[in-house]
């Protein structure tokens, strides 16, 4: 049952974009020197660690994983796995502040398919103009803020239609989440960023020898600056993020909780300008 948002929802939802929006600044730092495969296995790998002390050594609680739970599947390889690596790759490509734009589109993408496949959250007039708003604010406002943002974006470009991809998939795995009732927000994140780990691997070493974008990536060239951004990625931008993710999820909806996607494109905006 979905109760009304509280104080503290707005507060994670706030939170969560400040977080979220960050991201985007840190895996264009980490490219520079990581392959983009290597570094979704990567912060997947420091995420994993982080949630996982957290679970057993703070919380004292254990990871309650069942193989028979699909849909924890379906939110390590739709919510992580798969759009991890199709952001990284577009960000060799464009700039990261258009990828925050497109990813603002999750929104649109978590209530239709709340609509017409879970049959949760039903649309309505209210729901469809607040979105459009949103929306439109969004591109406004980023519009305004980066006069280079007019000549960059453009749907025909390969690299932002893998991002529009990146947000359904986003959008699927969100709404996979209220799914898992056998564990809590703690325990779910931490075993679907384990089981996105175990998957990344095989994934990273194919994609790492068919060299795919260049031959440029040499694990010995790797920078401190693309280190620390990694750490940033797993720690704050994975681990914390999708933990807080989830729980604005327990508490509210997946709709509610992709709003947070919104605010990116401002967060995004502000850090890469300090």
């Amino acid at each position: 049952m979905i109760i009304l948002p509280k104080f503290i929802d707005y507060i994670g939802l706030f939170l969560l974009s400040a977080i979220w929006g960050s991201s985007f600044l840190f895996i264009k730092l980490a490219i520079e020197t990581i392959h983009p495969a290597l570094l979704t296995f990567l912060r997947l790998l420091i995420a994993s660690i982080f949630l996982l002390i957290y679970l057993k050594i703070v919380k004292q609680q254990s990871l309650n994983f069942s193989f028979k739970e699909k849909n924890i599947f379906l939110i390590a390889l739709l919510g992580n796995v798969i759009p991890f690596n199709l952001i990284s790759w577009s960000e060799t490509k464009i700039d990261s502040v258009n990828v925050a734009i497109l990813i603002g589109t999750m929104p649109m993408f978590t209530f239709v398919i709340s609509h017409y496949i879970y049959k949760v959250e039903r649309i309505n007039s209210s729901i469809v103009l607040g979105l459009l708003i949103g929306f439109i604010g969004m591109v406004v406002l980023v519009n305004g803020d980066n006069s280079n943002f007019q000549g960059s974006f453009n749907l025909s470009s390969l690299a932002n239609l893998l991002v529009i991809f990146a947000a359904i998939f986003y959008a699927l795995a969100a709404n996979s989440v209220k799914n898992i009732t056998n564990m809590n927000p703690l325990q779910l994140a931490t075993n679907s960023s384990i089981l996105a780990t175990i998957i990344s691997l095989p994934v990273c070493l194919i994609l790492m020898r068919l060299n795919y974008i260049s031959d440029e990536y040499d694990i010995s060239n790797i920078s401190m600056s693309s280190i620390y951004s990694c750490l940033m990625l797993g720690i704050i931008c994975t681990g914390l993020a999708i933990l807080i993710f989830f729980n604005l999820i327990n508490r509210q909806s997946a709709g509610f909780a992709s709003q947070s996607n919104f605010f990116i494109p401002c967060f995004g905006v502000l850090w890469s300008f300090l």
